[in-house]
């Protein structure tokens, strides 16, 4: 089944509609919609099993065992439900969250609030909580933290609660920690007020020989 409507289109094996009769016209108020789910708008798009959306409120609730969204700068999936509200371009992910930056970095976390830009729907911000994790592989860098704040403006991660942050194979311990994904840069601080202070172990990295 294919439906469009004010730019947006929707596929699904099964969809229902709730029309209101106003003015002397049939008003299409909510969509509810399962197996196969795809919803399409502009560059965004969104993926699942079950699927409301509220025409009034512009809000589409996605939930199922998978649930994808994906926008020009990244790219989100949660395991219980993805809420997007296309009126003040913010979006909810919980369940297992990861999320796919344009850069490469992925971000894991509990429960994950985002924010987004008007004009083309690229992340503007996000803030995770329980269980963050930030990693890039590619550098062997990993972050962890209760919670984790990203600001695209200028790329930086900030870390709150328990932070350790992993380069190869040295970690460092401490409550607050920021991290430049420009930069790659990471800086960890402890917390004066509980007498916590940060602590870490280094292991120096071995130079290769050539023909190694």
């Amino acid at each position: 089944v294919i439906l469009k409507k004010d730019g947006l289109t929707l596929k699904a094996n099964i969809i229902k509609a709730d029309y209101v009769f106003e003015n002397g016209e049939n008003i299409l108020k909510k969509i509810i919609a399962r197996q196969k789910v795809i919803l399409t708008k502009e560059n965004t798009k969104a993926t699942g099993q079950h699927m409301t959306y509220d025409l009034e409120d512009k809000i589409a609730k996605i939930s199922g065992p998978f649930q994808t969204f994906s926008s020009p700068s990244g790219y989100i999936e949660a395991k219980k439900l993805i809420t997007f509200d296309d009126a003040n371009n913010k979006a909810e992910a919980e369940g297992e969250v990861k999320i796919i930056l344009s850069n490469k970095t992925i971000i894991f976390a509990d429960n994950v609030k985002a924010d987004f830009e008007i004009t083309n729907k690229s992340l503007k911000k996000a803030i995770a909580k329980g269980n963050v994790i930030i990693e890039n592989k590619a550098k062997g860098r990993k972050s962890k933290a209760d919670l984790g704040v990203y600001n695209s403006d200028d790329e930086i991660i900030k870390l709150t609660g328990n932070v350790v942050i992993i380069n190869k194979k040295s970690k460092v311990f401490g409550s607050k920690g920021i991290t430049n994904l420009k930069t790659g840069i990471s800086n960890i601080v402890g917390d004066r007020k509980n007498k916590k202070r940060v602590k870490g172990t280094f292991a120096p990295i071995k130079k290769q020989n050539k023909g190694d």
